[in-house]
């Protein structure tokens, strides 16, 4: 069976999405289309998580963790870009997504394929909208825009984070027949990530922006993915 989730409409019922986790917050965005993200943010981490984990490209359990934590930051992060604090957060937005470009790197990713992985981002909100919308219907024109521009920004700063990391590995390590290890590649993201998630989080608010649910939920994930 196809792994693309186009060809997968229904995910299984353990991954379908998460409403109540980030409920309690919904309206605190500013925008129709940011609360119904802001409310969801669990869930789509988790599908997304499941997706990636399911075409089969990590090559360690900690390496696969730190995924998991990267698409729930950035899962966590997109509902405030849609919002009014969307511009401060421009430049957190492009950081976080060359780190999921640079960890796709040392993960033995093609540049094309962390494109794909971060394109599954858009297939799911997309899907979701269609079984789920917005109580008012489709969302505006406007807001359809923002949302298509940010997840096109972030597949560029991905490809850009890709670009950079395969460029700096051979310059450092053009001598070394081995590169990092997977414990070096989780410790340095996960620096990177705990950096982004305090500035995030100084400008919309503290406990906004998780680094645990995907991460704890990324073992489940693996036999669930499989059987779709």
């Amino acid at each position: 069976m196809s792994n693309h989730p186009y060809d997968r409409p229904n995910p299984p019922a353990s991954l379908g999405v998460t409403r109540s986790r980030h409920a309690a917050r919904h309206g605190e965005v500013g925008t129709e289309l940011g609360d119904w993200l802001q409310s969801r943010v669990l869930g789509l981490a988790d599908e997304w998580a499941a997706e990636i984990k399911v075409r089969g490209m990590g090559h360690a359990t900690v390496v696969d963790e730190i995924v998991a934590r990267q698409v729930l930051q950035l899962s966590s992060m997109m509902p405030w870009l849609l919002g009014r604090h969307a511009t401060p957060l421009q430049p957190l937005w492009s950081r976080a997504c060359e780190l999921f470009g640079a960890v796709a790197a040392k993960r033995g990713l093609a540049a094309g394929e962390v494109v794909e992985e971060f394109q599954i981002l858009r297939v799911l909100i997309i899907r979701e909208l269609y079984q789920d919308p917005l109580v008012g219907g489709a969302p505006t024109l406007r807001d359809a825009l923002r949302l298509n521009g940010i997840v096109d920004r972030g597949v560029t700063h991905a490809s850009v984070g890709h670009t950079d990391a395969m460029f700096f590995q051979l310059l450092e390590d053009s001598d070394a027949p081995v590169g990092l290890s997977a414990d070096q590649i989780a410790r340095e993201a996960e620096a990177q990530l705990v950096l982004i998630r305090e500035e995030v989080e100084a400008i919309v608010g503290p406990g906004e922006i998780p680094l645990e649910a995907a991460a704890e939920s990324w073992t489940s994930v693996d036999g669930g993915a499989a059987d779709a």
